[in-house]
This record gives structure tokens, sequence and C-alpha cells, in this order.
């Protein structure tokens, strides 16, 4: 066991590798995604339409919108469950608004999960991507994956890479396990269960979801100002704080590389 462990070890520094290399397809796992929402109903058509088709359905959590979110979401076929909160709670409840996605998934017999925003899109082949990564670290015991995080820039089509923008990987996609171990941090919590770590780390799955909540300067300005409130003296995010949200020093866009675009489908 020590000897496996110290493998799967050394192979983190490898991303796992998502591309089909002329290989048949594998069995398709139940694959659920998780969205907490809060008055985001300008958001959710693009997300439903393209997290949809690649996922075998969404359970969501809406914390007290009053613009329609919530009904939006019950009436879509891909979403199997809606779980709501009273607008009349006064706070938002990060950990316990998880921990009950998470169980409600459960219910609904999903063997692997992906927690996605409102405002995130995954690339248009993803699910098969995601299937490949899966099987291919089954015999390396991989129970969760680090995702690229895409921040688009000015553009829909072009993503930020330099410095700490080129090196985002949340870990997003996991298997589902009755006995997740949570994060309980009340701001920017790892969604993966933590006893899926190896060594402190998630493997990094060659997987993109694309993230339009930077796309335009007054998003990132209020997205600055949010967190700056939440979190006044950086005490959840002590290595980068906030400033580096507004920061166009050293700024270097790419453009997302043909084959891994995303779609809306709207």
């Amino acid at each position: 066991m020590l000897g496996s462990y110290r493998i799967r070890r050394r192979l983190l520094r490898y991303e796992v590798p998502s591309g089909s290399f002329g290989l048949p397809a594998r069995r398709r796992v139940r694959l659920l995604a998780m969205l907490a929402v809060r008055n985001q109903i300008h958001l959710l058509p693009g997300y439903v339409a393209n997290i949809g088709p690649q996922v075998d359905g969404i359970v969501a959590l809406d914390d007290g919108s009053t613009d329609g979110s919530a009904e939006f979401l019950e009436a879509r076929p891909e979403v199997l469950q809606v779980l709501r909160v009273s607008p009349d709670r006064p706070y938002w409840d990060e950990v316990g608004n998880y921990r009950a996605l998470v169980a409600t998934a459960l219910q609904h017999g999903a063997e692997w999960l992906i927690s996605l925003d409102a405002d995130e899109r995954v690339e248009r082949e993803f699910r098969k991507r995601c299937e490949r990564v899966i099987w291919r670290g089954r015999m390396l015991r991989y129970f969760a994956y680090a995702v690229h995080l895409r921040e688009l820039w000015n553009s829909t089509g072009e993503f930020r890479v330099d410095g700490i923008w080129g090196s985002k990987t949340p870990a997003r996609l996991f298997k589902a396990r009755e006995n997740h171990e949570f994060d309980t941090r009340p701001l920017h919590a790892t969604k993966a269960p933590l006893q899926s770590r190896i060594a402190g780390s998630y493997p990094v799955a060659d997987l993109n979801v694309y993230h339009l909540g930077m796309l335009h300067r007054e998003d990132r300005i209020k997205r600055r100002r949010r967190y700056e409130l939440l979190d006044p003296e950086n005490r959840w995010q002590p290595r980068t704080g906030y400033a580096y949200l507004t920061d166009e020093q050293g700024l270097h866009i790419r453009r997302i590389p043909a084959g891994r675009e995303y779609s809306e489908g709207i």
C-alpha cells in the first residue's frame, strides 16, 4: 500500500489526459451537476443549456431568490430537484447549502458529481472527456479531480493566463461518497471530499471550465468589492487577497483552442 501511495503521489505532477487516442468509449457513470443559486436568473438559461446535455441531471439549491430563479429551475426537465431556502434567512450558509446539495445528489443515485456555479460553463466535449479521465484514474484510485478554470476576459473567446490566472485548478469533479468529508471554511471551500486528496492535493484533469464572472471590467470590480466586504482581513484567501481581481499588470490573453470551445445552446 505504501508503494502504491508513493507512485500516486509522484504521478500528481502529471495531468490526467482526456483525449480519445482512438480508443473505444467506456461505460458511462451516473454524473450529476450541483448548483447553488441566488437571484441569477439571467445566467440560468445558458447554464442549463450548457451543462444539461453533459450530465444525467442537475440538483439545485435556491437560496431565497426573488427573481424567479427557483421557478425557472423547477420548470426544466434537466433539473431533478430544487431545494429552497427561505428569503428570510439573513445569511448565506455556503457550507450548509453544500451539504444539502451533496445529500440530495446521493439520493438521486449519483456516482460522480460536478460542482458548477451559475456563471460557469463546460467545454462542448466535456462528458466524453470526463468519462475518459475517470476511467484512466481508476487504476490509480483517483476519486476526485481538479479542473482548469479558465477566466474569460473581455471576450467570450479568450481567457487570461498570466500569473495566478493560468494556474487556477479547483477540485470540482469527484466520486460521490456517503462519507464525504466537507471543507467547513465559509468562503472558498474545497468542493471535493477532503479524504480524496493525495498528499494534500488532487490530480489535475485535462478538463476545461469557463468562468463568465470575470468577463467585463465592471464584473471584476464588483467581485473584488464583494469579497473585500465578506473577508476584509483576507482570512479565507491570505496568499493573494482580492486586489489581484482588478490588477491588469502583465495581462496575457489566450484564445480558446479549437475543439475546446463551450456552447450555451441558446
